[in-house]
């Protein structure tokens, strides 16, 4: 506990200057380590029933924003998936042994930490993600017109997708996704194939190839 408290300590002052920047956005904390005290790294931390995802990183820590009082957190590592129902907490140090989940509370030291364990990218990750079924029931042939209309800010301009409607003499494309491999257009996508689109309006977490945002297609084929 000695070890944990010096660590979180000197997390806390490195990244003071983070918080209070974010408005009304509220972090969320959290530490997953083994019962030796080990933290459990690259393990993949999903809100359920939402698309807000991130990581643990080499000491097992993660960090969140917004997530609901009566979220369930999945945590999921090689193969292997475990919940976790937050019940109003507003941090999570989870304990996992060999065959589970041993032990889940919440963390005042976590708490203050504010928005310390919150990557860079979760700031500015926001998206609109619309279910294979309801582009169908657009009527639509194809999966540009069904996505049209249906998403804000997205337009067609000199032929092409634009997520901000940035008519600059440059091109706006997004960049494509399908099933995580970029792909020069979504002409080929079957529209009965896609399982849901994910348009994110700030694709900065791809560097340059994110400029004009990102259209993430995920098929029943994955």
């Amino acid at each position: 506990m000695k070890r944990f408290m010096v660590l979180l300590a000197a997390v806390l002052l490195w990244h003071m200057p983070l918080a209070g920047q974010n408005g009304n956005e509220v972090p969320f904390n959290g530490l997953v380590e083994t019962v030796s005290g080990d933290g459990v790294p690259r393990m993949t931390v999903t809100v359920k029933g939402s698309n807000k995802r991130t990581s643990t990183d080499r000491h097992g820590r993660f960090g969140l924003i917004d997530v609901p009082s009566d979220a369930v957190l999945v945590l999921s590592r090689r193969g292997e998936l475990w919940e976790v129902p937050l019940e109003g907490r507003r941090s999570i140090h989870v304990i996992l042994s060999e065959e589970g989940v041993v032990e889940s509370e919440e963390s005042e030291d976590l708490i203050s930490l504010g928005f310390a364990f919150v990557k860079r990218r979760e700031y500015n990750y926001s998206s609109d993600v619309i279910t294979g079924e309801e582009l169908r029931r657009s009527g639509q042939q194809d999966l540009e017109s069904a996505l049209l209309g249906r998403v804000a800010g997205l337009m067609r301009v000199n032929g092409e997708l634009s997520i901000r409607g940035n008519v600059s003499s440059g091109s706006s494309r997004p960049l494509y996704l399908v099933d995580g491999v970029e792909t020069m257009s979504l002409d080929h996508i079957n529209l009965n194939d896609v399982e849901s689109v994910s348009v994110i309006k700030d694709g900065s977490m791809y560097g340059l190839r994110g400029a004009g945002g990102v259209i993430s297609v995920k098929t029943h084929r994955e």
